[in-house]
């Protein structure tokens, strides 16, 4: 297959190039490339499929929510072409039996790529030494048990690859309760040498404490908006972390323009509308409007498209260590996605493909779309209809 007349966006350039693929992967790229069957891309901008990796796809008794065949459909409608399940799932993934329970339910339903994060809880660590997850995740909170320091230090020091809700619940969701838990973890992180990622960081103060052992990853949401929001909306725009200040989203972003942020991560949370009323749970679905959201940036001239690659493809892939995905590369996995910059629609939540109807973004006016996506070279997505059958995502390789 040949996609001639591209556009290929990386973190530090736009080529115009046509792209050769066989099989799943990419083969050539160059000018005047000649192949078999012929896509012309019109000059349109072809970036790599975007690694979300931060998403709660719910499956087992909370799939009346989402599962791994509505989510990876919103994902894919979304652009994204792999994604990482977080293990608070019900039960959780905290145990090698319902981590492989998982891996398999994920393996029948997903339409797009996946991995699976492993919970760490008080006395399950070598547990998780049994299954290959793409990372530990620790919950700070208590969301899978109290966790005490003892548990953090060691499932730092001994796993390979750790993800952390840096964020103390005895502290109600204030700044504070972030800012000390993300002292600890960066602390810990320098002492062992060892590599962290600290998921969904909100608040400028926390922005103070990484160092070169830390990774992290921002939210559209912690960006683009603030407790205003939650005062006007109410238990809708209800998540955690918070939505913070004004002065926090602009600290955000200079940290993300300066890459002491390095990644965009959509924590997709969905629930049934119902849920999000009276004693509301937090989070929102987000798959179906990240891409939208940023590309109107691009548009708005307030970000380029190559930081879009940059926060959203390229350093979730190498943070994780997720082989062939993130980049337009010779022997890459052939995941692009062709984008139409000049579509203006509203952010309509009868529309989205999760099974979560509801979003505080819900009205916005954005630019830009998806036009098709390719996945490990099938076409797998294109002018609004999903192409690929259930289970023909895989699980990715994590170096």
């Amino acid at each position: 297959m040949l996609i001639k007349n591209c556009r290929l966006v990386t973190s530090s350039e736009i080529i115009l190039a046509d792209v050769v693929i066989e099989g799943e992967k990419i083969v050539n790229i160059g000018r005047g490339l000649r192949s078999g069957e012929v896509i012309d891309a019109k000059n349109k901008f072809v970036i790599p499929g975007l690694v979300d990796v931060h998403v709660h796809m719910r499956d087992f008794e909370q799939g009346y929510k989402e599962d791994f065949f509505s989510g990876s459909r919103a994902a894919l409608a979304g652009g994204i072409t792999t994604f990482v399940d977080m293990p608070n799932s019900s039960p959780p993934a905290t145990d090698s039996k319902t981590f492989q329970r998982r891996l398999e339910v994920a393996s029948k339903k997903s339409l797009v790529d996946f991995g699976l994060n492993f919970g760490i809880t008080s006395g399950n660590l070598e547990e998780s030494k049994k299954v290959a997850p793409v990372a530990c995740k620790v919950y700070m909170d208590g969301t899978l048990g109290e966790i005490n320091e003892e548990v953090l230090l060691q499932a730092i020091k001994e796993r390979n690859r750790v993800a952390v809700h840096a964020e103390y619940a005895s502290m109600d969701g204030k700044p504070k309760a972030e800012e000390e838990a993300v002292k600890k973890v960066c602390s810990l992180a320098a002492n062992f040498k060892k590599h962290v990622h600290i998921c969904h960081i909100s608040c400028r103060s926390s922005l103070n404490y990484l160092n070169e052992y830390t990774t992290c990853e921002v939210t559209p949401h912690h960006l683009l908006l603030t407790e205003r929001e939650l005062k006007e909306q109410g238990d809708i725009a209800r998540v955690n972390p918070p939505l913070r200040t004004h002065a926090d989203n602009r600290a955000l972003w200079a940290a993300l323009k300066s890459k002491r942020i390095n990644a965009v991560a959509s924590d997709h949370a969905p629930h049934e509308v119902s849920e999000k009323e009276g004693n509301a749970l937090p989070g929102f679905p987000n798959l179906d409007v990240m891409l939208r959201l940023f590309l109107t940036l691009v548009n708005e001239r307030k970000i380029t498209i190559q930081e879009l690659v940059r926060w959203m493809c390229e350093n979730p892939a190498k943070i994780f260590g997720i082989k062939n995905k993130g980049e337009i590369k010779v022997g890459g996995d052939a995941d692009l996605i062709i984008l139409n910059t000049e579509e203006k629609s509203r952010i309509d939540v009868d529309e989205f493909y999760s099974k979560a109807k509801y979003s505080p973004f819900e009205g916005w006016t954005t630019a830009g779309s998806v036009d098709r996506v390719f996945l490990r070279g099938k076409l797998a997505f294109e002018e609004g209809d999903v192409l690929v059958k259930r289970g023909y995502g895989r699980l990715i390789s994590c170096s």
